[in-house]
């Protein structure tokens, strides 16, 4: 099975985003696009190489628990 390219994973992770997908969203993505100073296939290409090395690890149920433990606590003190 071949590898997707550093270009289609950043394609599909814009597109995959409703807040940056050109799709649903043209004018967030075109300030992207400019803010970034690069061409398209450049752009898409950091983003796949970002996003591939970015661990989409969902936190544990303890880590959520403690999370929600501490904001209960935050709550509290105020």
């Amino acid at each position: 099975m071949p590898r997707k390219s550093d270009f289609v994973i950043g394609l599909e992770t814009v597109l995959n985003n409703p807040q940056t997908s050109f799709m649903k969203n043209p004018k967030v993505f075109n300030e992207i696009y400019s803010q970034s100073k690069m061409s398209m296939n450049s752009m898409m290409k950091h983003i796949g190489k970002s996003s591939k090395n970015k661990k989409h690890k969902e936190p544990t149920d303890a880590e959520k628990s403690e999370a929600r433990l501490d904001r209960m606590e935050a709550q509290t003190n105020k």
